[in-house]
């Protein structure tokens, strides 16, 4: 249902804002698409396996997510794709997400040559899209958790404690921005199409 695209698009583009201007989003934010899932789940009643499959992949998107690593806003854009009637919509959107992330990767680190940096704490916490790897308290290594959430809860508390410390950071294109301009890019092409561009490039390469 088209209500249903809709509403995913206007979470990840509000996500994609926040993510853009203050390095964090509201849970406020996903509200539209929630909403989306709802329509989308009353509209697929009769159809289990089609709901079954669907919220076996946002539940699987989330637990791999929590325990390999990653912003939670990103596990939750992630798993908002799954979101829309169309099968073939996450795939189509993941496809033009890595046409854009891929080369800019490339062109961060082959052109650009941007490394790994070293930023005081105090610097480090004002920088947006700055994402923090490790932080050195007084020269030694502390742990930071690998959900990039829990991880700046940690450098805030560092930073209240006024400890001297250096965050080893690197710079990145926020991962919802990519991902809702794919989904957007997808949502338009298939209405263009009237279907999704995904499934008729499988049907024309199955022949």
């Amino acid at each position: 249902m088209a209500i249903v695209s809709a509403l995913v698009a206007v979470s990840l583009l509000a996500g994609a804002v926040q993510d853009i201007k203050e390095n964090q989003i509201s849970d406020y934010t996903w509200i539209p698409a929630i909403l989306g899932a709802v329509i989308m789940t009353y509209d697929n009643l009769n159809n289990y396996i089609f709901l079954i499959l669907k919220f076996a992949m946002i539940t699987i998107i989330l637990t791999v997510s929590y325990f390999f690593g990653g912003g939670i806003a990103d596990m939750i854009g992630l798993a908002v794709l799954i979101i829309d009637d169309d099968p073939f919509a996450p795939i189509g959107t993941l496809v033009i997400f890595m046409a854009l992330t891929v080369p800019y990767a490339a062109f961060k680190i082959l052109i650009k040559k941007e490394r790994k940096t070293m930023i005081p704490l105090k610097d480090f916490m004002k920088k947006k899209n700055a994402y923090p790897l490790k932080v050195y308290v007084d020269g030694k290594e502390e742990k930071l958790p690998k959900t990039a959430d829990k991880a700046y809860q940690v450098l805030e508390t560092l930073l209240k404690d006024n400890k001297e410390a250096v965050v080893e950071a690197e710079t990145g294109l926020p991962a919802v921005v990519p991902m809702c301009i794919g989904y957007v890019i997808n949502m338009m092409i298939s209405f263009y199409v009237g279907k999704s561009w995904i499934s008729i490039l499988f049907n024309t390469l199955a022949r």
